[in-house]
């Protein structure tokens, strides 16, 4: 996108509500609906993301931005859609799909992704089955039910949020986790790309796939540490 202003200022409202202005218009999202923001460190990364000393923004790396616009146009209206979307990822979840083979990569699996499905478990009161391979297997429908409680009680930008990170990760169970605060933000890539740190620390890593695993570090670490901004 094109820079068309030259001003950003962060504008406070009251207590908890402050607005972003580019050349004293107020910033809105993209289906032109009032942005508002009930927190001050939210609002001064969503400055920092719009005041950027450059003609052309990447709007791929507004990350705050949005979070936040798809709470408010998309989430807000339709909570269910994005709730449903994220719970077609419990049958596929990448961290109950384990390795056969080879023995080290199995219990590198098995450390890591295996307290995962104990904190899970604890959260819903049941046992997640865990397969050998790829192939869709799916898991007891009592989970998918007491999972979509749990999630109905997140907040909206909560969901945006959690949302974000399930379709990145390919893991619903990893996102409620870092939901929950029981996984930090420095541990959210390694534990979700597990599988290709392993083959790029075996058999060498290829630049582009690098160039393309620290985009999706950094935008991770960038979602975990707007939630950590919104428990201030």
């Amino acid at each position: 996108m094109k820079k068309f202003w030259k001003i950003v200022q962060v504008k406070k409202k009251s207590i908890n509500s402050y607005e972003i202005l580019l050349d004293d218009k107020i910033l809105r999202t993209p289906l032109k609906k009032k942005l508002i923001i009930s927190n001050a460190k939210i609002a001064e990364e969503i400055y920092k993301e719009w005041n950027q000393d450059t003609n052309f923004i990447d709007t791929d790396n507004m990350i705050f931005y949005g979070i936040i616009s798809t709470s408010i146009d998309k989430i807000y209206i339709n909570r269910k859609l994005y709730i449903d979307d994220m719970l077609h990822f419990i049958d596929t979840d990448l961290i109950c799909y384990r390795a056969e083979n080879p023995d080290d990569l199995v219990r590198l699996q098995s450390k890591n992704w295996d307290p995962i499905i104990s904190k899970v478990e604890k959260y819903i009161n049941n046992k997640i089955a865990v397969f050998n391979g790829i192939m869709p297997v799916g898991q007891n429908k009592v989970i998918k039910n007491t999972i979509t409680k749990s999630l109905t009680k997140f907040s909206d930008l909560e969901i945006s949020v959690m949302h974000r990170i399930t379709n990145i990760t390919g893991s619903i169970f990893l996102a409620l986790c870092v939901l929950k605060n029981d996984i930090i933000k420095k541990d959210v890539f390694e534990l979700s790309y597990l599988d290709e740190l392993w083959q790029a620390q075996n058999w060498g890593y290829e630049e582009e796939a690098s160039r393309n695993r620290k985009k999706i570090k950094n935008e991770l670490n960038r979602i975990v540490y707007f939630l950590d901004c919104l428990r201030q």
